[in-house]
């Protein structure tokens, strides 16, 4: 869930795998919704002190307005499901698209460079076609974001700004700004069984616990991207050497590679994950184990660059 308060009305919106909490805060936020790829993205824009509800309104309408052009412009050019869509084509042997549409290009090479980086993890060859729908979603949020939201936000228009769905989020603040970012990672065996646990974790070794709570761990940033890959929403839709873990969550500058890594980890399997991602350094992931542990990579003291939009 994403939870957006404003001045008004505490709304609820639904997002599967992410909670932005800032209950807590005298912030006005608006929020705004479009669907595309099949999926509900939330977009949410925080207010300066002096703004008013008006001019934040007029803001994200318009901003929302762009963004669903952007997105359904994506899932028409990157649809396996769409027979004219560039994917289609490619998967039916014309791969003219290289040349002639600066877009699929950099997501192949996106998906070529995630390849190598991840040892063949994450591959977007899925039972022989050329899919890159792992990188596609992180991709068109985090190009919204950069192009509509952080203008936004680098000007000085507003206070923040972030732009998720599917389980990805990327967010920013404005360097004046104290406003954070709090986003809960779910349990997905809470989720999918449809409850709410509220008995208190227990600890069973350092970084480790039990899953006993609806929201387990809970990210703070300011500037930066999480992205959550599983398998208990969209079954099994990613090619798996090891079924160890049913959820990760990763926590980068760009959601491009959070959402490579956690697809990746999915796809890997703890051990290897922890292995390929070792040389990085400075990573922040959270995994869900199939056995229902949790398990902690580095921690917020980790993120590699807080402040990286000042």
């Amino acid at each position: 869930m994403i939870r957006t308060v404003d001045d008004r009305t505490d709304q609820r919106i639904d997002n599967p795998t992410d909670d932005i909490d800032n209950t807590d805060n005298p912030w006005i936020i608006r929020s705004r919704v479009v669907h595309a790829m099949t999926v509900p993205f939330t977009i949410q824009i925080v207010g300066m002190p002096w703004q008013s509800v008006e001019d934040l309104d007029e803001m994200i309408d318009t901003a929302a307005t762009r963004i669903a052009n952007h997105l359904h412009g994506v899932e028409t050019r990157f649809s396996p499901f769409n027979a004219c869509s560039l994917v289609a084509r490619a998967r039916r042997g014309d791969w003219s698209a290289l040349l002639n549409d600066p877009d699929f290009a950099e997501v192949y090479a996106l998906c070529t460079q995630a390849k190598q980086l991840t040892d063949g993890a994450f591959d977007p060859m899925h039972d022989g076609a050329y899919d890159p729908t792992g990188i596609v979603k992180g991709w068109a949020i985090q190009r919204a974001h950069e192009r509509i939201l952080m203008p936004l936000v680098r000007s000085g228009r507003c206070a923040a700004a972030a732009l998720g769905g599917g389980g990805d989020i990327q967010a920013a603040v404005h360097a004046d700004s104290d406003f954070q970012w709090r986003i809960g990672v779910q349990n997905p065996f809470a989720v999918d069984a449809g409850t709410t646990h509220t008995d208190a974790e227990r600890t069973t070794t350092p970084h480790t616990t039990t899953l006993r709570t609806i929201t387990p761990r809970t990210i703070t940033l300011r500037n930066g991207a999480v992205a959550t890959s599983g398998t208990y929403r969209r079954g099994e839709h990613i090619t798996r050497t090891a079924h160890d873990l049913a959820q990760a969550t990763v926590v980068d500058d760009h959601l491009i590679f959070a959402d490579m890594w956690a697809t990746a980890a999915i796809s890997a399997g703890e051990r290897r994950f922890r292995e390929f991602t070792d040389p990085y350094g400075h990573l922040l992931a959270v995994l869900v184990r199939a056995d229902h542990t949790i398990a902690t990579i580095g921690d917020n003291n980790s993120l590699p660059a807080a402040d990286r939009y000042h």
